[in-house]
């Protein structure tokens, strides 16, 4: 097995969109299927023993659910990168999944080279949200703070730099990705995206973008 390869493991309770993203995925260069569950204990036992780089996540499932399967995930595998998956609706879960540390979402209706996509920007470090999605949960979650206007909920404070560096994170890239792009260090833009996550009250970098694009910071997906 090539050592650079990306470790994936799916989590979902119905066999054949498993087994029908399993059957694509092996047939993908630098991508290697460890294993799949169809439940969340399953895949935290599982995961516990034989830990990998990325995990597709299901949002709904009976029993553990998807958002309280990574809130575990999380705690014990911190540098996991988990990217769900879940049909169109339900964006309380989703939501929830985010601040309690997923990189991203896609939709299961998504085509296999999007899917590829979004496991590949996850596992460098960046993060990916559907653009349906994502426009969706935005119009639920657009009015601002009570009391607060939405140019004095923190963001006056970023600098011109941060704000092309979130620029930069709201369309998925990683660290090197930015750093590239910018043409600086990516010690740099570890710092930047640190600062704004302090700055944003996020809790990581997908939450970072999601604010940013509530604000409109950023133009929208």
């Amino acid at each position: 097995m090539d050592i650079t390869a990306i470790t994936l493991y799916i989590v979902d309770d119905h066999p054949l969109f498993r087994r029908g993203v399993r059957y694509y995925l092996d047939t993908v260069p630098g991508i290697v299927v460890s294993g799949e569950a169809e439940s969340g204990e399953k895949a935290l036992a599982s995961l516990a023993a034989h830990p990998v780089d990325v995990v597709l996540l299901d949002v709904h499932m009976p029993g553990l659910d998807g958002v309280e399967t990574l809130t575990r995930l999380m705690a014990n595998a911190p540098h996991t990168r988990v990217l769900m998956l879940t049909s169109f609706g339900g964006w309380e879960r989703v939501q929830a999944a985010l601040e309690a540390g997923a990189a991203g979402y896609v939709l299961k209706d998504a085509g296999p080279e999007e899917l590829t996509a979004a496991i590949r920007a996850v596992a460098a470090g960046g993060s990916y949200l559907d653009a349906r999605a994502t426009a969706a949960l935005l119009q639920r979650t657009r009015a601002p703070d009570p009391g607060q206007s939405p140019d004095i909920q923190g963001t006056e404070t970023l600098s011109e730099r941060e704000r092309e560096v979130l620029a930069h994170v709201c369309r998925g890239l990683g660290n090197r990705e930015i750093a590239e792009a910018l043409v600086v260090s990516e010690k740099t833009v570890k710092t930047h995206v640190a600062n704004i996550l302090g700055k944003l009250g996020a809790k990581n970098r997908t939450q970072a973008a999601l604010i940013a694009m509530r604000r409109q910071l950023v133009p929208d997906p």
